[in-house]
């Protein structure tokens, strides 16, 4: 904040005092410790924020202030060289140089206690840029102020930051380019807005400013009615793998069951029952109730996810589900105010063609059918396909089914996958309307490894096992493995959503 009248009398003052602590027949170590120490201080740094006696060329510097970052290309900000009250400074403006161009400081200070130089460093060329004797330096501290202090500092090591920033953006798209991967800098950014100022071309801002208007997520229900297939598990892991490819993700859990809810580490009765939080069952039945209100915010290491918990209450609620007016369109109107916010809304509906499941099928605009390459859940496809096709035709947004995807897939089975997969194109052709649906790529398809099946257990998408102190060598190669098959599940539906849009 900007020094007042009253501020720098009393700074005078301290100076002044300062001062009068050394004499001409004073050592180097008085004025280090009785002039240079204090005016860090009241230059606003604290002992932390520089190192004393740092080797440097064979010799010691006497203050490094403020600590370079080797996350950051950022060099020292102020060194300081000081000598005994007896010495000519200007003598010693050949070593403070050495030690500036060593350590790339931007600021130097060389001082006897009673003469005051500050150099700075561009490009390695060191220049003087104003001197100080004691009486010079009360009178405008002001400026001496505004130069050294720490505030200075942080306003500047923040600007380097985010020009740095800016710098590695604008390579960042240039390596985008040179590999043909638009998407790249959402891997970082995870759906946010970046608070980094770019420089960008008119073409580029009005790209920006269309593709903020149309964002629209897509809202996903992950369905089949056969129970056992991996449904939730999928659309945990799915869930985790568009966020580590860029994607701002939700998850709906609209089962009973709550699998999907305590399989991220949340507890109905714990973290939302006894906290007086809200669940898919306010969402649904209360018209006040914002889906805003009923969001849990969790991450594991770099992935994050927002989740709507469910609760078991929702078993009992059929009655009035059905008794609340419209509410088939009740989901889908609360989340449609949010779907700017989001890349992509999954919901976990229960495994049968009950109300909970007709009210996730209106809020979305498209489905993904999770199948175990078994008898019976093939099976079942069509009856999915059917439900799907029938709820297609009244609603105002087109209902499309995006694909199939393989969960729980024995890799030794090679003649029983190809035979069930026979079996899928078989129920696929019989009718016109079914016939474009595709089954997802082999390379897609998620692994029957005992990893996959238990980590919902611990509370984590399968990607953070790797930090489980729990798990051996083997269980995090396990999990790697089925997480690289998640991370092109979650491309390929990437894909095929925007071919939809």
């Amino acid at each position: 904040m900007p020094l007042g009248a009253s501020m720098i009398a009393d700074y005078g003052s301290t100076l002044q005092n300062i001062f009068q602590a050394i004499a001409p027949n004073s050592n180097e170590s008085d004025v280090e410790q009785k002039v240079v120490v204090p005016l860090l201080h009241i230059l606003g740094y604290s002992n932390a924020d520089w190192q004393s006696q740092v080797v440097i060329l064979q010799s010691k510097l006497d203050f490094l202030v403020g600590q370079p970052d080797s996350a950051l290309i950022k060099p020292a900000y102020l060194i300081i060289e000081v000598k005994a009250p007896n010495k000519n400074i200007a003598h010693n403006v050949w070593q403070i140089n050495n030690y500036m161009r060593h350590t790339g400081s931007v600021l130097g200070l060389l001082t006897n206690g009673y003469d005051f130089r500050i150099l700075y460093n561009h490009d390695k060329k060191i220049t003087t840029i104003v001197e100080y004797s004691q009486a010079t330096l009360i009178h405008k501290y002001r400026s001496f102020y505004k130069i050294l202090s720490k505030k200075t500092y942080l306003n500047f090591t923040s600007t380097l930051y985010k020009n740095q920033q800016n710098i590695r953006l604008q390579f960042l798209n240039l390596i985008s380019k040179e590999v043909q991967q638009e998407d790249m800098l959402g891997l970082f950014n995870k759906g946010k807005t970046s608070s980094i100022p770019t420089q960008q071309t008119s073409e580029e801002k009005i790209l920006v400013s269309e593709t903020k208007e149309e964002r629209k997520s897509m809202i996903i229900t992950v369905f089949n009615n056969k129970g056992g297939v991996g449904k939730t598990t999928t659309t945990i892991n799915l869930a985790a793998a568009l966020n580590k490819l860029g994607k701002k993700v939700l998850l709906v859990d609209i089962d009973a069951q709550a699998n999907l809810t305590m399989g991220l580490g949340i507890d109905p009765l714990d973290d939302v029952e006894k906290l007086g939080k809200k669940d898919i069952t306010h969402l649904l039945t209360e018209p006040r109730t914002s889906l805003e209100e009923t969001i849990i915010h969790k991450n594991w290491d770099d992935v994050e996810l927002d989740i709507v918990p469910s609760h078991i209450r929702l078993s009992y609620m059929e009655a009035t589900l059905i008794n609340t007016p419209d509410i088939d369109r009740v989901l889908a109107k609360k989340l449609n105010k949010y779907r700017n916010q989001y890349d992509y809304i999954l919901i976990d509906p229960p495994p049968s063609f009950g109300k909970a499941n007709t009210i996730s099928l209106m809020a979305s605009s498209g489905v993904l059918i999770p199948t175990q390459l078994a008898p019976y859940p093939i099976r079942a496809l069509e009856y999915v396909i059917s439900r799907a096709i029938a709820l297609d035709e009244s609603k105002d947004e087109p209902l499309p089914i995006l694909g199939i995807a393989v969960s729980m897939y024995n890799r030794a089975a090679n003649k029983v996958a190809l035979a069930m997969t026979q079996q899928i194109f078989d129920i696929l052709s019989k009718n016109p309307e079914s016939k474009n649906i595709e089954l997802f790529p082999q390379e897609t398809w998620i692994p029957s490894l005992s990893i996959v099946s238990t980590t919902p257990n611990k509370g984590y998408p399968i990607c953070f096992a790797e930090f489980d102190k729990e798990l051996n060598s083997k269980d995090k190669e396990a999990a790697q493995d089925a997480f690289s098959c998640y991370i092109k599940l979650a491309k390929q539906l990437i894909s095929v959503t925007k071919k939809k849009e």
